[in-house]
């Protein structure tokens, strides 16, 4: 993903004084000018190309992990929830639909704006699932999160 100098100013593009014509007109940009804006939109449109293969991704996961729900759940009923193996995969099916539906959130915010759509799904994981960060944080930013937990 692109990251951004929030600080840059924007150049704007300079206009030459009118001529004895009477006709003003602008520069053309810099072919470099051109090169980065031409990169700063491919970059953009890949990073939300991403976001939407995950949020399909996500979308079967969510999907995945109902119709485990479910049936964990009606095995549970029937045999009155005395069996401990379908009362824990149940309850390891709702962790697993309520992190799909915070993903799923964070993604389709992340095709708007991904770096609001990565801070919800962080916000959510610091404060509500310190234990769904081994299970879906990718590895390389685990190691962030560790050390964010080092330092409280």
């Amino acid at each position: 993903m692109a990251i951004y100098d929030i600080f840059e100013v924007e150049k704007e593009e300079e206009t030459v004084a009118p001529e004895e014509g009477g006709s003003s007109f602008q520069q053309e940009p810099e072919p470099e000018e051109a090169c980065r804006k031409r990169d700063r939109f491919f970059s953009a449109l890949a990073a939300r190309l991403f976001f939407f293969l995950l949020l399909i991704g996500d979308v079967l996961w969510f999907g995945y992990s109902m119709v485990m729900f479910s049936m964990n759940s009606v095995l549970s009923l029937i045999t009155l929830r005395r069996v401990a193996f379908f009362k824990n995969a149940s309850s390891r099916a709702w962790i697993s639909i309520r992190r799909s539906l915070v993903c799923g959130l964070a993604l389709f915010i992340a095709l708007f704006s991904p770096a609001f759509g990565i801070m919800v799904a962080c916000t959510y994981f610091l404060m509500y699932d310190k234990s769904g960060i081994e299970e879906v944080v990718p590895s390389s930013l685990q190691s962030q999160f560790k050390e964010f937990f080092k330092n409280r």
